[in-house]
């Protein structure tokens, strides 16, 4: 068990000094007890520590990187406990760079089977494959939700 993050957008230092948090915070971890916030992470990092995350409580926030995949193939539940932007459970925006070919292709959530509370936006990821044939309504619990993708 880990704790999790509350930052949103804002971030301290560079890329690097990014990375070296997030492994720090989720190097072993499975279940994150809070959000889940990954933002500003070069193509270059390895992200491979976050495959034993299981659970997330609180909400997945994955914004402005520029890694090609996300190795969250163990995720199989976000709780939903905190929204991002009141109402998103996950929420992934803008994830590439337009001046190189740098940019998020695959989320790999392949195991993910529930979001207990919340919803999903996904916008702005100029190369990100298969989203639109994920049935999100079947993962989400609330019906009321529609999903932004």
């Amino acid at each position: 068990v880990c704790a999790g993050t509350l930052n949103g957008l804002s971030v301290t230092g560079d890329a690097q000094h990014q990375y070296q948090t997030l492994h720090k915070m989720y190097n072993n971890c499975e279940i994150v007890m809070g959000n889940l916030e990954i933002v500003l992470i070069d193509h270059t990092q390895d992200l491979s520590f976050l495959q034993t995350i299981r659970e997330v409580t609180g909400y997945i926030l994955i914004a402005m990187n520029v890694f090609s995949s996300l190795p969250l193939q163990n995720l199989r539940v976000i709780r939903g406990t905190q929204f991002y932007e009141e109402k998103y459970a996950l929420f992934v925006l803008l994830n590439y760079n337009p001046n190189t070919t740098h940019a998020l292709r695959q989320l790999g959530l392949n195991q993910l089977t529930e979001i207990l509370a919340g919803g999903v936006y996904i916008e702005k990821n100029a190369q990100l494959c298969h989203v639109e044939t994920v049935e999100w309504r079947d993962i989400m619990r609330d019906p009321r939700l529609e999903p932004v993708v």
